[in-house]
């Protein structure tokens, strides 16, 4: 009989390690968060990334976000016309399909974050507050970065 012992020092997680947030609906499905992270600017500017996974089989919305770390948070997307690029500000929300899943990423939709927080800096977690239509709250906790994680 061979017993091991455990090593002796844990080793630390990735820092592209992603933490999955899931909320049951009645039992009919979940809405699941995952590959989080947010991006800081040095102007008090930000954005927060994600995927957001709706596995029940009705269509939810993502009605608004809130931060206690930002003055103003807005459901955003980064829309392109030819050569010019705008902002196009969801204040009803965004669609979350059944089934199916929408991603928060850099050149599409995001988390619009003003006048962030003078006291977080890069490797400080946000708390941000995601609030649906039909699924209780969820609340993530991205990791500031100034690039995207490394997949």
């Amino acid at each position: 009989l061979m017993i091991r012992s455990p090593p002796r020092s844990t080793p630390k997680p990735s820092s592209a390690a992603s933490y999955v947030y899931k909320r049951q609906n009645n039992g009919y499905g979940e809405i699941i968060i995952d590959n989080e992270w947010a991006r800081l600017t040095p102007n008090g500017m930000g954005a927060v990334y994600f995927e957001i996974k709706n596995t029940n089989t009705e269509d939810d919305f993502l009605i608004k976000a809130s931060s206690p770390n930002a003055k103003s948070v807005m459901i955003h997307e980064t829309q392109r016309m030819g050569n010019m690029t705008h902002m196009k500000h969801h204040s009803n929300g965004t669609k979350i399909p059944a089934n199916n899943s929408v991603l928060f990423q850099p050149g599409s939709f995001h988390i619009m974050l003003s006048s962030i927080d003078k006291n977080l800096k890069i490797g400080d977690k946000i708390l941000i507050n995601l609030v649906f239509q039909n699924h209780e709250n969820i609340s993530i906790e991205p990791i500031l970065k100034i690039k995207p994680p490394i997949k």
